[in-house]
C-alpha cells in the first residue's frame, strides 16, 4: 500500500545543458510576465527556473529581450497549430482551447498594452493570425476570424469578470469555455452567414 510520501513528487531537476536551460527560462519568464507584466523580476524567473541569474542574461540579455524571446516562443507555438490544420474553424478552436488554459502570450500583451510599452519593439509579426488567415477563403471570413479573435482574447483577459457579471461560478468556466469553443467554430466557418444588419430608414424633413 502507497504511504503518503511515496505519494510525495520528487524535487524537479535543474536544467542542464544549454537547450534545457533556455526552455526552463521561457517557462519561467512566460509565467511571471503574464502575471506582472515588465513589474516581473529577473531575479524571481531565475528563482522559478533553477537557473542562475547570469544565465539570462547569457542566453537572452536583457528583460526587453527576454519579453521579446516569450512572446516569438509562444507565437511559433501557436503558428504550428495552425499550420498543421486545413480547416480554419478547427484550428481556432484548438488555438483558443490552448490559451484557456493560462494565455500567457496574450495576457503579457495585454500587459505591455497597459503600460503603454511601444508592442512594435516586442513583436512585429503575427506568423499564428498570419497562418490562419492563409485558411480564409474570402474577405468576410477573414472579418470573422478577427472576431473570434477578438473573444479569444477578451476572454483570456476578462473570462473571470465576465463569469462574476453573468452570475456564473468560477468552477463553470470550463463548461463555458465548451460553449464558447463551438461559437468560435461557428463564427469563422464558411458556411456561417451572419444577419444582415436592418435597413435604417431615413426620415427628410419636409
Amino acid at each position: 500500500m502507497n504511504t503518503r510520501s511515496d505519494r510525495t513528487s520528487k524535487p524537479i531537476a535543474k536544467p542542464s545543458g544549454s537547450d534545457e536551460v533556455r526552455a526552463a527560462i521561457l517557462a519561467a519568464a512566460g509565467r511571471h510576465f503574464a502575471r506582472h507584466g515588465t513589474a516581473a523580476s529577473l531575479r524571481d524567473i531565475a528563482t522559478d527556473a533553477q537557473v542562475n541569474l547570469g544565465l539570462i542574461h547569457r542566453h537572452f540579455g536583457n528583460k526587453d529581450d527576454l519579453i521579446r524571446a516569450v512572446l516569438e516562443s509562444h507565437a511559433t507555438a501557436g503558428a504550428g497549430l495552425a499550420s498543421r490544420s486545413t480547416d480554419l474553424a478547427g484550428a481556432v478552436q484548438e488555438i483558443f482551447g490552448h490559451n484557456a488554459d493560462g494565455g500567457q502570450y496574450i495576457k503579457t500583451l495585454a500587459w505591455l498594452l497597459l503600460e503603454n510599452a511601444p508592442i512594435e519593439q516586442f513583436q512585429t509579426q503575427y506568423p499564428t493570425i498570419n497562418a490562419l488567415r492563409d485558411l480564409a477563403t474570402s474577405e468576410d471570413q477573414q472579418l470573422h476570424l478577427l472576431g473570434a479573435f477578438a473573444l479569444i482574447y477578451g476572454w483570456t483577459v476578462f473570462g473571470d469578470q465576465l463569469l462574476a457579471a453573468f452570475g456564473h461560478k468560477p468552477r463553470a468556466r470550463r463548461q463555458v469555455e465548451q460553449q464558447l469553443t463551438v461559437i468560435i467554430g461557428r463564427l469563422v466557418s464558411s458556411q456561417w452567414q451572419p444577419r444582415p444588419p436592418p435597413t435604417m430608414t431615413l426620415h427628410h424633413s419636409v
